[in-house]
């Protein structure tokens, strides 16, 4: 029986390949694990699905500003950086295995959940350029730490962590000295009153360190005329605590709710945390694009300059697989670089001295080049692109509604018990018992944990359809999906073109094999990243030089005088191979939709949802695509700019459309879309704002991301339904005078423990639904 999932990540196998590897990055990691006496990795790993290893991350990188930053560590001090690529436990193993066994190793921190390492070292000893470039060989990339809103965003979840810790040791504090009490302690017992000081001072730290962090969300929503979940969970906290105070001053046992208070807020900051942790997780997997530099070396000028400073006339040097940050006059003789990110057009450029560079053009040439900048960055098309932001935030006006009337609800109720009790002659104690029993039992603490479940166990079932979540609201989102938009170029197709026959390249011998990986190694122009991809990682010919002829091809000459060459076929649409001017091989690349695209759009389509395939290419390389999707010509556009597919949007959806799509030319489009993703390439910069990105070669993941949303509605109702119910139950038993403290402190975990046993079931028979729906979408595509 033929292997389906990758011996190394466990993602789907494609049909094209029969190595028992989803792609040469794969095959080499794997490779390079085995011949290094590193196997127990996959022991580790489990039946963990990891992310393929993108071959384009095994090119050789400049990491020559890790020596900056080495140097300006302290002696005694970590060097803090981003990790890029760890997914498992297997991972920490292994990257702690490969820094014990450099020279002047210290000591190694891996945070996965932040994607970030601290390492000690020796660094007169330590070489830090060699462990980078050794760790590159299984697929770990080191970057600069992050800074700005990624860094707030870790170190808010790393705040709230602490909170949590603390409430829970405030909590166990609390119940531990409210017990004696419910089993019957006399209240003349000596340490009866201190057993009542630490209660009461447990919970009033917990109000202050963890329950602070709810009220203040809550003040400010409401402030903003927003109601949040916050709400209600910050007023059943304040009642509680306000009560349970009044009832100790006044010795009155029937109000203090102190170990309800502190276990309440522990418990919602538990259910947060979780929350947060998965979506921080997966948008901290990825580093920033490097082909987005933010400083330029200029002519005439010692150090680097910000593209901000960036001035008319200056003379920039942009590195291969850099971005022109602005729009420049190309003053080298000749250069190679493509459009792909601004118009979604692939196919290189030749450039020669005196000609205009676009704002956002690549430099896909082997060798820098050198340019004359023509405007600020200010207004530069590549600025626009980047400053370009979607709303991180979606009001859920349905929640909002429901919140409301909830809100209006639990005050009208408890009011109207204590006026009732009071008004029956019982007392304002008494009375004031009651409705604080109504705030406390009607605080959402089973929805507060529940629901974060629901997301965690929603987000695991996306990444193992190779898919990861970076925004919360993105599965309600997907409910309101009416239209699914694709871009063409390495969205529905793959990112390079694909050699028509793999074969050519296993005919080659070994030689022509490193000859044919040392043109193509490093070099950005689309054929030889197609190569490289098929080639992978492995042997090259030593101290030799490729001369790249812009517009003509690459050419090296080996140790033994031996002439290769890899240009156009003069007689056809091949690429020749040459040695000494003779014919190795004739190589043919075709643009090919990605694994399962067909079966998916037509399943979109089933589902009746309208597909649309919006594309900066010319139109004539749209229509064979859209045809082999069975599209009409109204459902596929080429010549789209940037701000033609956001006026797109913004005429034919109504805030639901799912926008797919992977370069810069996309951005504007993504802040019209109701929800968007990004297929993570060579080069990460829609990720970081898509609401999802998904890895792997394959695209038979929307409408199982579909139907995770349609099960994460399914547990969220009937969690909804089992609180209203469980609720209800209470409050009546609140107002007849029946709910005591104790009786709180057992139903709040035990109505917690009910939901998520809801959400796990309801998760689980879902997850069996969508398994035979799977088997199903796949015996339908065509062989």
């Amino acid at each position: 029986m033929p292997t389906t999932t990758c011996r190394h990540c466990a993602n789907p196998v494609p049909a094209d390949r029969n190595d028992a590897f989803c792609c040469a990055g794969c095959a080499a990691v794997h490779q390079l694990l085995e011949r290094e006496g590193l196997g127990h990795f996959y022991d580790l790993r489990g039946d963990q699905t990891l992310a393929p290893v993108n071959p384009q991350h095994l090119q050789p990188r400049d990491e020559s500003w890790l020596l900056k930053l080495a140097a300006e560590v302290p002696p005694g001090q970590a060097l803090r950086l981003s990790l890029q690529g760890v997914s498992c436990l297997g991972c920490v193993w292994l990257l702690e295995r490969l820094f014990a066994r450099c020279e002047g190793a210290g000591r190694l921190v891996i945070d996965p959940l932040r994607g970030e390492l601290e390492l000690l070292a020796d660094f007169n000893r330590f070489d830090l350029l060699q462990f980078a470039r050794e760790i590159q060989g299984f697929g770990y990339l080191l970057g600069p730490a992050e800074a700005g809103a990624s860094q707030e965003a870790a170190t808010g979840l790393r705040q709230l962590q602490q909170r949590m810790g603390l409430c829970g040791a405030f909590a166990m504090n609390a119940m531990a000295f409210s017990l004696p009490a419910y089993f019957g302690m006399p209240a003349q017992f000596a340490f009866a009153s201190w057993f009542d000081l630490i209660a009461a001072v447990s919970a009033t730290l917990s109000l202050l360190i963890g329950g602070s962090y709810f009220i203040s969300r809550a003040w400010k929503s409401m402030r903003a005329g927003v109601l949040h979940i916050d709400t209600p969970i910050a007023l059943g906290i304040l009642a509680a605590y306000a009560g349970s105070l009044l009832g100790w001053l006044n010795a009155q046992a029937g109000l203090k709710y102190f170990d309800f208070v502190a276990t309440f807020i522990f418990l919602m900051l538990a259910g947060r945390w979780a929350q947060q942790a998965a979506v921080l997780r997966n948008q901290r997997r990825l580093m920033r694009d490097a082909s987005v530099a933010g400083f330029f070396s200029v002519k005439g000028k010692a150090e680097p300059v910000a593209v901000e400073d960036l001035r008319l006339g200056d003379l920039i040097v942009v590195k291969p697989g850099q971005a022109l940050p602005v729009a420049c006059r190309l003053r080298d003789q000749d250069a190679a670089i493509s459009l792909e990110w601004i118009s979604g057009e692939s196919l290189p450029l030749h450039k020669q001295a005196g000609q205009l560079l676009l704002s956002g053009a690549l430099n896909i040439g082997n060798q820098s080049l050198q340019a004359e900048v023509l405007e600020p960055w200010s207004r530069s098309t590549l600025h626009h692109l980047l400053e370009a932001r979607r709303q991180v935030t979606w009001r859920d006006e349905s929640l909002e509604r429901l919140l409301v009337i909830y809100l209006r609800s639990v005050l009208l109720i408890a009011v109207l018990g204590f006026l009732w009790w009071c008004w029956r002659g019982h007392g304002w104690l008494a009375a004031l018992q009651v409705m604080i029993s109504i705030f406390v039992v009607s605080c959402p603490c089973a929805l507060g944990v529940a629901l974060p479940l629901a997301e965690e166990l929603a987000c695991r079932e996306a990444e193992k359809s190779g898919v990861f979540v970076r925004q919360l609201g993105l599965w309600k989102k997907l409910l309101r999906l009416r239209h699914v938009v694709f871009d063409k170029t390495g969205t529905l197709t793959s990112e390079n073109p694909r050699l028509r026959d793999p074969g050519e390249l296993d005919a080659l011998d070994d030689l022509a094999q490193a000859a044919l990986r040392t043109m193509v190694t490093g070099n950005l122009h689309p054929i030889s990243r197609s190569l490289f991809d098929a080639l992978g990682p492995g042997a090259t010919l030593p101290s030799a030089v490729v001369e790249e002829r812009i517009g003509e091809g690459l050419w090296l000459t080996d140790h033994e005088g031996r002439q290769w060459a890899l240009c156009r076929d003069p007689k056809g649409q091949g690429t020749l191979l040459l040695c000494d001017g003779q014919a190795l091989a004739t190589l043919h690349f075709d643009e090919v939709l990605r694994a399962q695209a067909a079966a998916e759009v037509r399943a979109l389509k089933h589902l009746g949802l309208k597909v649309q395939i919006l594309s900066g290419d010319q139109q004539e390389r749209v229509n064979p695509i859209a045809r082999r999707l069975d599209l009409d010509d109204a459902q596929a556009i080429g010549c789209m700019s940037p701000a033609d597919k956001a006026a797109w949007l913004r005429e034919h959806t109504q805030q639901d459309g799912l926008f797919l799509g992977d370069g810069a030319n996309d951005s504007l489009a993504f802040d019209d879309a109701l929800c968007a993703g990004s297929p993570v390439s060579g080069r990460s910069f829609l990720e970081q704002k898509a609401d999802f990105y998904f890895l792997g070669n394959h695209l038979g993941f929307v409408c199982e991301l579909l139907r995770t949303a349609r099960t994460h509605r399914l547990a969220s109702r009937r969690v909804f339904a089992f609180s209203v119910s469980y609720n209800a139950l209470t409050v009546v038993a609140g107002l007849c005078g029946m709910l005591s403290p104790l009786a709180a402190a057992v139903l709040m975990p035990l109505s917690s423990l009910a939901t998520l046993g809801i959400v796990g079931l309801t998760f689980r028979k879902g997850r069996g639904q969508r398994i035979a729906a799977n088997a199903t979408h796949l015996m339908a595509q065509p062989t």
